[in-house]
């Protein structure tokens, strides 16, 4: 019997093809840099607290290497206690439903059993008004509190909830879901007052999830999260039933359209093939097309950046639009996908947009920064390219710790670098320049957090005396693939980084190597990595503000 598991509506549709194509055998999961992200751990850490908390509490966790049957067996039996809390419990097949899964929890309120679940990411925002939330404590789920000043990422974490409202239709045909308003549960990496969590009540029903993609209504109308998952699901459950119809040589349902997910797909390897060279979702990486916009232009005969580039978008986008109505400004989404497959066709990186020179500020003394943070959002490190005709200095310097940071240690870091900055530009004329609002932001969250006088005077400091270069680039060019400073530096002042594979992401994983590394080598090589590419970082800003002294 064919089912899907929690993750299918959530994911993209291709995966589902592939899966229950014949002949096709699934691929080995493919390594990530998230791997060291620490959320198998997280989330163990807050199940445990769950364990040990209030109430009736059955931690089904021990019996993962046991057959199946025993799981069901078992969670059935929790379930028929009256358990407060089950922990890792496997639901039965719903066959009928064509649903499998098993939730993080299940957690027990008066009329039946609710889904809850751990992710090892930021579910809340702050809020203003005095719109309530209903949250528990981590260790006492079922004492609900009406809390104020946050709520839940519904548009950026959305998934999220089609995952609840997944295990919620399983709970309701197994006749134990709670009924009335169908509440969810999700625990998250945020911390309120000091403790962990706390658990969020979500209800499925809200109109707070953005509608499915591919119809033509409005993209202002939200929907529930029970509405988007079975209209999701359903989509699913239809192409896993006609791919498992298909003859070996027969093309596929659904062809495969580049999205993020395919970064981490296992299955990538058998739909880069079927790509072409030039598709469209495969070359534009900047403000991409979603799936659905991409479909709706193979349907009209648009398949690759040549077609789009040469394509009249006038005669177009009548029956265009009709099919994107999920999208805001899909109009204008179109002519910006146009404008960079017409670079991309004839091999413009960056494309002036304007005559003026270009005003970079200047100084005796300038000093280019650039920090570096783990997964867990910790500065550890502090870089800086001097840059001091008077003294004839030009080189780098940093301020690092290469260890678990904590808040304290973070903190000490900062003052000890900026201690430093303050010393070095105390003496006369000086400017420091970075690239976006990153190091600004960071310090300000440091300095709110700890008070410490060297950071408020970083905060003054930065308001007159920080230059952000990303701004004037963005004033003076449009890029084809954006304005990253990796773009920029290395097209516009044609700067190369010494690593083969520089990015923000692959220095945290590196650190994580620097920490914890098997062996003093693999330490040494990871710490060496993250120093180079910090160092050429902070210099490709400085070669990048003397390219765009050029226009002046």
């Amino acid at each position: 019997m064919l089912t899907l598991d929690p993750y299918a509506a959530r994911s993209c549709p291709v995966k589902t093809h592939n899966l229950f194509r014949p002949g096709l055998e699934r691929p080995d999961p493919r390594p990530t840099l998230f791997a060291n992200r620490g959320g198998p751990e997280f989330v163990a850490r807050i199940l445990d607290r769950i364990a040990a908390g209030t109430g009736s509490v059955v931690d089904l966790r021990p019996l993962r290497d046991q057959p199946s049957q025993v799981q069901v067996e078992a969670t059935l039996a929790a379930l028929d206690s009256r358990a407060d809390v089950v922990i890792g419990g496997l639901l039965p097949r719903d066959e009928q439903g064509h649903r499998s899964g098993r939730p993080d929890l299940l957690v027990r309120e008066s009329t039946g059993y609710l889904p809850g679940m751990v992710k090892s990411q930021k579910l809340l925002d702050p809020r203003r008004d005095d719109t309530p939330l209903v949250a528990s404590p981590v260790d006492d789920l079922q004492r609900r509190e009406v809390r104020q000043g946050f709520r839940y990422r519904w548009h950026w974490r959305y998934q999220n909830v089609l995952q609840l409202a997944h295990f919620h239709r399983m709970l309701s045909a197994m006749g134990v879901g709670a009924t009335g308003t169908p509440w969810a549960l999700a625990i998250g990496t945020d911390e309120v007052d000091g403790a962990p969590g706390p658990a969020i009540w979500l209800d499925l029903s809200e109109l707070a999830v953005p509608p499915a993609g591919g119809t033509a209504e409005p993209c202002e109308t939200s929907v529930s999260a029970l509405q988007r998952y079975d209209d999701e699901f359903a989509l699913r459950l239809r192409i896993a039933e006609s791919a498992g119809l298909l003859a070996p040589d027969e093309p596929a349902v659904i062809p495969p359209v580049v999205t993020g997910e395919c970064n981490w797909c296992p299955w990538w390897e058998v739909c880069r093939p079927q790509l072409d060279d030039d598709d469209l979702s495969l070359r534009i990486s900047k403000s991409p097309l979603d799936s659905h916009e991409i479909t709706a232009l193979r349907r009209a005969g648009i398949v690759t950046v040549s077609d789009l580039a040469s394509a009249d978008l006038e005669q177009l986008l009548p029956t265009y639009l009709p099919q994107v109505g999920h999208r805001l400004g899909a109009e204008d989404r179109l002519r910006l996908a146009q404008r960079r497959s017409v670079l991309l066709r004839d091999g413009v990186h960056l494309e002036r947009t304007g005559e003026d020179a270009i005003d970079v500020p200047a100084a005796a003394l300038e000093i280019d920064i650039d920090i570096e943070t783990s997964w867990d959002d910790r500065v550890y490190l502090w870089g800086f390219w001097v840059s001091d005709p008077a003294t004839g200095e030009l080189g780098y310097r940093h301020f690092s710790d290469f260890s678990a940071l904590d808040a304290a240690s973070e903190a000490a870091l900062a003052v000890e670098a900026l201690g430093w900055l303050r010393e070095r530009v105390s003496h006369g004329d000086a400017l420091v320049y970075h690239y976006s609002d990153y190091e600004v932001i960071r310090i300000a969250r440091l300095a709110a957090a700890t008070d410490h006088p060297v950071l408020t005077w970083a905060v003054e400091y930065a308001r007159a005396n920080f230059v952000d270069l990303f701004g004037i680039v963005r004033t003076n060019f449009f890029g084809t693939n954006g304005l990253g400073l990796k773009v920029v530096a290395t097209h516009g002042a044609g700067f190369a980084w010494r690593d083969e594979d520089p990015g923000g992401l692959n220095s945290m994983h590196w650190f994580a190597d620097a920490v914890g590394g098997a062996t003093p080598e693999l330490r040494e090589q990871a710490r060496t990595r993250v120093l180079e590419y910090n160092e050429d970082d902070v210099q490709a800003t400085w070669q990048l503000r003397r390219w765009l002294r050029s226009f002046g």
